[in-house]
């Protein structure tokens, strides 16, 4: 294996496993704030589990910062042509700032609309749309941390938001238990300050990282020279099929859980704790996804076409081996690892049945998630939107609709699943081998 190295593998390692960890501590914050929520009842977790959903899909929007800004970043950093890669992060924090305004207000248009479609109660609608009002206000702090975290992603350097990241899940619960419970002179406010708490969390996050950009010497990128509205716009070229990529992927999961609810509360709770479960699982999945967009973007700049391929294939063995034995303890342990989240055998057995297929298709979702970070660090987003697209909505939630209102076994569901994404693999797989992305321009 010519494309193995040890050198190469700490390389991938030093960006994957802090990706993946930042992410993990993603989780984690989460469902700490679900779990204080949690005390309030059931309307109170159904409406910020439901306005978390709607966020959701703003992050379609901050994928498209993230990728554009990562994709020029790391092809001037490898080309060592630090002060484009300066411009580019100062351009895209301009450019987030703006576009987010208009997408703040967006939010606050349509989240009433989204409620409606979903379909919750009216008490878990009023307390979702007061969460929601004061939520919505970060949109600018997460459009402008995602330029951030990807400079720092596209330099190789993601212990920095990394270590942030750690002092911020430390902070996270003191700040939010004071908010929703009270403490001495501050009043109980209860999910409005898990609200309040969000924003002030956001801010801190979104401070520090820019502060790091903007004074830390020793930063691999910084805020430095002028605004480029060219870099602007060929960041945008690029990011657009991502986000939109993203838009089509999240809309798919909410029509699987829909599919999924048709079968009963007990199905559907095994599924969302499955799921759940499934989430830890994929974050080393996104730790190889970032370090392969990273490692070929640094490459291709430095005109190193042979050491991309090779930065990639890497990945793919460190990451297929890693996913694979998660896969093997996610379908071998899926009711212990489900009787964590739940006692009841129904719930757990129903879960346990999503978990078996999902772990046995963990190496191609590996291959998935590292050739569509090598892709998009290539620059080559529109094929990754095709891929994407066509297969998840054609081989994935067309079948499923039938199956499910047809009446066949949830199971069925399951396996459609994970038969699409080993084809989905071997169809990146194939992409990867032809070399396109050798001759994409940025």
């Amino acid at each position: 294996m010519r494309f193995f190295s040890r050198d190469r593998s700490r390389r991938i390692l030093n960006i994957a496993i802090p990706s993946g960890l930042n992410s993990l501590l993603d989780i984690i914050n989460l469902s700490i704030d679900l779990l204080m929520i949690g005390t309030f009842g059931a309307s109170a977790l159904v409406a910020v589990g439901v306005s978390l959903n709607f966020i959701m899909l703003m992050f379609a929007f901050t994928t498209i910062i993230f990728v554009g800004n990562s994709a020029l970043v790391a092809r001037f950093l490898g080309a060592n042509d630090k002060r484009s890669a300066n411009e580019v992060t100062l351009s895209l924090s301009f450019a987030s700032f703006c576009f987010s305004l208009p997408l703040m207000a967006l939010g606050f248009l349509g989240y009433e609309l989204f409620f409606s479609w979903v379909g919750i109660s009216s008490e878990a609608h009023n307390i979702g749309s007061a969460y929601l009002e004061i939520v919505l206000c970060s949109v600018p702090l997460l459009l402008i941390k995602q330029v951030s975290i990807s400079a720092f992603s596209a330099a190789g350097a993601t212990k920095f938001p990394f270590y942030i990241k750690i002092i911020i899940t430390l902070i996270n619960p003191c700040i939010k238990s004071i908010l929703i419970f009270g403490f001495v002179f501050i009043p109980a406010f209860g999910v409005i300050g898990a609200a309040i708490g969000t924003l002030i969390i956001n801010f801190l996050e979104t401070l520090a990282l820019f502060l790091l950009l903007l004074v830390y010497k020793n930063s691999p990128v910084a805020l430095r020279g002028r605004i480029n509205f060219d870099y602007i716009k060929r960041a945008f070229i690029i990011g657009i099929p991502s986000g939109v990529e993203r838009f089509l992927t999240l809309f798919a999961i909410l029509f699987m859980t829909k599919f999924v609810a048709l079968y009963g509360t007990y199905a559907l709770a095994g599924y969302q704790i499955a799921t759940r479960i499934e989430g830890f699982a994929f974050m080393p999945g996104f730790g190889f996804m970032i370090a392969a967009m990273a490692l070929m973007g640094q490459n291709l700049g430095a005109k190193k076409p042979l050491e991309a391929k090779y930065s990639t294939l890497n990945t793919l063995l460190l990451g297929g081996i890693f996913m694979g034995i998660v896969g093997l303890v996610m379908s071998g342990f899926a009711p212990q690892l489900s009787s964590f989240f739940s006692k009841d055998i129904e719930v757990i057995n129903a879960s346990a049945s999503y978990l078996i297929p999902i772990g046995v298709s963990q190496v191609p979702f590996a291959f998935i998630c590292i050739l569509d970070g090598a892709l998009r660090g290539a620059g080559i987003t529109k094929i990754t939107l095709f891929i994407n697209s066509v297969m998840i909505w054609g081989l994935r939630v067309v079948p499923c609709y039938f199956i499910a209102t047809l009446g066949y076994a949830v199971e069925y569901i399951y396996i459609c699943i994970c038969v699409e994404t080993f084809l989905r693999a071997l169809v990146y797989w194939r992409i990867f081998q032809s070399g396109i992305w050798r001759k994409q321009k940025v």
